[in-house]
């Protein structure tokens, strides 16, 4: 799989999410971190989360400019009209903002592409530049708000000391971002520091296609799963996908096996028990409970298993199991092959869990990059 970026997104400022909370009523903070320190949080070093994807503002990548120097600058050209990030071994990453469009010299287009503009501030893609010029890149929850995590060589501490060590701080920046604001100090307004959400994407598109490759699309569902988003999600692209539901639930899943049968998806079975035998009968169980509801029984599995092989089952193994992420760019280095020149299908099972914004997100830009969503088949998956 292409690689993942091991790192974390921390910046001082309220969490904001794809809805537009005012800051007032937010009640935690995103946290950036620059190698082994935590910015005070303005607006000049808070990320913000657009569409599933994390941006940064784009002051962070200019020499030492927030603290941290990643050898990294920036710049306009052109009569403003390109943004220009670059270091001194000769890697330039371009946006225009008149055409919509990124390029990187000298090696392929990052992903995703956009520039977001708000407020006399630039953001750009957090994993596109760190990919890009060698920085490494994580997004993690913790218990005051969502932590981006930018590091190079000279970061000492790992992510999760770092967390530990940090922990003080970012709880008594909580606590002072959520300090009851006096009316007579101009309480009607944002808190200094919390950048309002960027709704206008100003630049650019990649122009250049990543390197494709085809995928078979599983969904673990349970009783309690929100599907609805996730089958959204996937019409949103045209994908289909194999549910797997687990085979004691079935009948406590009705409605949602109907909507998936109903949306055109296949309805697969997650088989229960300790032994080979004890699953067997499960999924048999199972697949009558599926045959009295939409008049037809199953034979797609997940998992491997000899005797489920034997007895007929198409035994479906995912070759990613991808996290159930709220970060889109997590998501989707979890899916995409490392080798670019992969020709058999990559099988992804999805957890019916993942937030619907990051689902769509990854979905989108699998899609943007050409990448071909197979349709399951009773012979294959």
């Amino acid at each position: 799989m292409r690689k993942k970026m091991l790192s974390f997104l921390c910046a001082a400022a309220l969490f904001i999410t794809l809805l537009a909370v005012p800051a007032s009523a937010a009640n935690s903070l995103f946290f950036l971190s620059l190698n082994d320190t935590l910015p005070v949080n303005t607006p000049q070093t808070t990320p913000v989360q657009y569409n599933g994807w994390i941006y940064a503002p784009v002051n962070i990548f200019n020499g030492g400019a927030a603290g941290v120097n990643f050898g990294v600058y920036n710049g306009f050209t052109d009569n403003n009209t390109r943004l220009v990030l670059y270091n001194l071994s000769g890697k330039m990453m371009t946006f225009d903002l008149q055409s919509g469009t990124a390029t990187a010299e000298g090696d392929s287009p990052p992903i995703p592409g956009k520039v977001l503009y708000r407020n006399g501030i630039y953001y750009v893609p957090a994993y596109a530049v760190c990919h890009y010029f060698g920085m490494t890149y994580s997004y993690h929850t913790t218990q005051y708000g969502p932590l981006l995590r930018i590091k190079d060589s000279n970061a000492w501490l790992s992510d999760a000391v770092f967390i530990s060590s940090a922990a003080s701080l970012m709880q008594s920046r909580l606590q002072e971002a959520n300090r009851p604001v006096d009316p007579g100090d101009g309480g009607g307004e944002s808190q200094p520091g919390v950048p309002n959400l960027p709704t206008d994407p100003t630049v650019p598109e990649v122009t250049e296609p990543a390197p494709t490759f085809s995928l078979y699309l599983g969904v673990s569902a349970q009783k309690g799963t929100d599907l609805t988003s996730v089958l959204d999600a996937l019409a949103e692209v045209g994908a289909y996908a194999v549910v797997f539901f687990p085979a004691d639930q079935v009948s406590d899943c009705g409605n949602m096996v109907r909507q998936a049968a109903g949306r055109g998806h296949k309805v697969g079975l997650i088989p229960q028990g300790e032994t080979a035998e004890e699953q067997l009968k499960s999924v048999r169980e199972g697949s009558h409970q599926l045959a009295a509801i939409l008049r037809q029984e199953t034979w797609f599995v997940l998992g491997e298993n000899a005797a489920l092989s034997e007895a007929g089952y198409l035994c479906c193994t995912a070759g990613v199991t991808a996290p159930a992420s709220r970060d889109a760019t997590t998501l989707y280095q979890a899916i995409v092959p490392d080798d670019q020149a992969v020709k058999d299908p990559v099988r992804v099972l999805f957890s019916g869990q993942t937030p619907s914004a990051s689902l769509t997100g990854t979905l989108r830009q699998l899609a943007k990059d050409g990448d071909t969503f197979l349709r399951p088949k009773e012979t294959k998956y």
